[in-house]
Parts: C-alpha cells; sequence; structure tokens
C-alpha cells in the first residue's frame, strides 16, 4: 500500500458522509450503486487514495445486499475508479482523473452512441466466431493464438502499443480459424472501426494484466474445443469493455455537471 493510501486508511474522506448516500431502487442494482458511487467521485467528495466506507456500511445505506455492492465494485475496479485490496479495503483508483479528461467532449453523446453501436455488433459476431473457432480450429490456429496469449503474458516488459497489437491479432485470428470467411470479412471490417475505442480502454489502470488473463482463460476454452464457454467468454469479456465504457461515459457527464455548478456559482 502506497503512503497516500496508509493515511486514508486510517481517516474517513473528507466531504461526504456515509448518511448522505441515497438508497437505490429495486431495478438494475449494480449499476444503480456504481453510478452513484461515480457521482460521488466525480464530484471531488472522495479523492484519489481514500479510502470507501466498509461494504457493511454502503450495503446498509444504499439498501443492498453484499452482492450486489460487491458487483458494483468489481464494475468500478474493472474501469479502474476503484482499486479492491483483499482485507484492506476499497480506495479511489490514483488515476482516474486523466482517462476521464479524454471523453469530455461536446460530442459525447454521438461518441457514445457509435461505442455501443460498435459493441453490440462485437458481440453478435465475436461470440459466433469463437463457437464456431472452438469447433473449426486447426491445431496450427490454436498453435498461433497460445503464442499470441504467451506474448501477452510479458505484459510487464512490453509497451502498451505492442500488447494493443496483440490483443487485436488475437481477436482477428479466432476469426480467421472460424474458417468462415464472409464473416471473418465483416468482423475486419467492424474492427477497423472499434480499434480507436479499444486503445482507449488501455488507458485504464491494469488494463494489460486484466485483459491477459481474459485472452488466457478465452484461449483455454479455445483449446478444450468447447464452444458454448467460448462463445460465453468472448462475449463476456466484450460485455465487460462496454460495462467500462457505460460507466466512464455517466462519470464524465457526473463531471461535467459539476463544472458547470461551479462555474455557475462562480
Amino acid at each position: 500500500m502506497g503512503a497516500t493510501e496508509r493515511v486514508a486508511a486510517e481517516r474517513r474522506p473528507a466531504g461526504v458522509k456515509v448518511n448522505e448516500l441515497k438508497p437505490v431502487s429495486r431495478t438494475t442494482l449494480s449499476e444503480q450503486v456504481a453510478l452513484q458511487i461515480i457521482g460521488i467521485i466525480s464530484a471531488g467528495k472522495w479523492q484519489p487514495g481514500d479510502k470507501l466506507p466498509s461494504e457493511a456500511e454502503l450495503s446498509r445505506e444504499f439498501h443492498v445486499g453484499r452482492s450486489t455492492l460487491r458487483e458494483a465494485l468489481k464494475s468500478l475496479s474493472f474501469a479502474g475508479l476503484v482499486r479492491m485490496r483483499a482485507g484492506e479495503g476499497t480506495y479511489v483508483a490514483q488515476g482516474y482523473k486523466r482517462f476521464l479528461e479524454g471523453f469530455l467532449s461536446p460530442n459525447l453523446v454521438e461518441m457514445e452512441k457509435t461505442v455501443f453501436a460498435l459493441y453490440e455488433a462485437r458481440l453478435v459476431l465475436e461470440g459466433e466466431l469463437a463457437a464456431f473457432c472452438a469447433q473449426r480450429a486447426t491445431e496450427e490456429d490454436l498453435q498461433k493464438l497460445e503464442e499470441l496469449v504467451e506474448q501477452m503474458r510479458s505484459h510487464p516488459q512490453i509497451s502498451q502499443e505492442r500488447f494493443l497489437e496483440l490483443d487485436l491479432s488475437f481477436h482477428s485470428r479466432i476469426a480467421a480459424a472460424s474458417h468462415n470467411p464472409v464473416l471473418a470479412q465483416v468482423f475486419e471490417n467492424v474492427r477497423e472501426h472499434v480499434v480507436q475505442y479499444v486503445k482507449k480502454t488501455y488507458e485504464m489502470p491494469n488494463a494489460c494484466e486484466r485483459a491477459y488473463a481474459s485472452h488466457a482463460e478465452i484461449l483455454n476454452a479455445l483449446k478444450d474445443r468447447n464452444a458454448e464457454k467460448s462463445r460465453r467468454l468472448v462475449r463476456e469479456h466484450v460485455r465487460r469493455s462496454k460495462e467500462a465504457f457505460e460507466l466512464f461515459f455517466e462519470a464524465s457527464r457526473e463531471q461535467a455537471r459539476s463544472h458547470e455548478t461551479i462555474m455557475a456559482r462562480s
């Protein structure tokens, strides 16, 4: 634990009390919890390095169960907004503001529509391509996929740009190993548009570590020739990225609203 986090662990973040949190309604609970936490962080009430209240406190104030709260925290952790430390608690991440700044744009709404349309296309295409790959890939195909994942494993020693290349090559190789040239070409057309957004996700803290783990799990399912598991894991991989973008778009809107409030008062 860094010096800032050691200090934060001994104090409650200034600017917000646990009893200021609002109970959420009984629909999409984990997402609503995550968005409330984003609002607090974006408004500056919890600062980088601050320790969040305990799970028991947060669950009580949000009126949700521990499993719902943990799902919300996992989503925020995946997006790089918080750090979950086993046995220590959850902290506001140090580097989240740099990522958010790139989303503050007058074209935010159009960008959001484009990102989500692309992710829907990826969900439809890549899940089925993975299933076909599990069924049809040759041993040579699987060997090439394994080589890519092995290179990903060395992520602490390679550049972010190189890791991104490996990531994109992995998905392209799955498409090719589906041995359906029509679907593979459709995927390549989508990929040309999605690259800039995939690149953006690598600005999230620990992105390479998470991506390596996800790709290694997908590879194992493909090697086991498990089409259903391969489909599920790829769709989960894509969906997780989409959820991270959803959180960041909401955080960007919240940050913009906070900025407008400050300007109105000045």
